[in-house]
């Protein structure tokens, strides 16, 4: 069964507000292990007239972000959310090149393991097939830290 939501729907159970939201669909392909985010870029978002406006690069960090976003929608569907107090931990993000406009990202992120709030997912980026980046990231939540039998 393949969910989807649309970007209203992603900030209100991200609770994050543009110009912080850095995915605009969001499509769980298999539920609680993979789902895709998606960025469109036109060329007109706020960060690049601030960040190397000639060139027209999204920030490395703002590509980290759309990462993060995506797999936390997804550890979200797999577990109900309630307050957004949370820490994440970056072991391996690489960013290999920038995206430009007018083109689309594709974020593809995968649960490896969720366990007593506690999950470990990696997401790739790509853009017009080509993979820009890539992440392994561990996200915990108190609230999720829940000891079932």
């Amino acid at each position: 069964m393949t969910k989807k939501l649309d970007q209203a729907e992603i900030s209100k159970r991200l609770d994050i507000a543009e110009p912080f939201l850095m995915i605009d669909e969001f499509e769980e392909v298999t539920p609680g292990e993979t789902a895709i985010g998606t960025k469109k870029l036109s060329g007109d978002e706020w960060f690049f007239d601030c960040h190397l406006p000639k060139d027209k690069a999204m920030p490395a960090t703002l590509q980290i972000e759309g990462m993060l976003q995506t797999l936390v929608l997804l550890i979200y569907s797999k577990e109900p959310h309630g307050e957004h107090r949370s820490f994440i931990t970056d072991t391996s993000a690489k960013l290999l090149s920038p995206p430009e406009p007018p083109h689309d990202i594709t974020y593809k992120a995968e649960l490896l393991s969720f366990r007593r709030g506690i999950a470990k997912g990696k997401v790739t980026g790509h853009c017009n097939d080509k993979e820009i980046c890539h992440g392994e990231f561990t996200y915990a939540s108190p609230h999720l830290m829940v000891f079932r039998n």
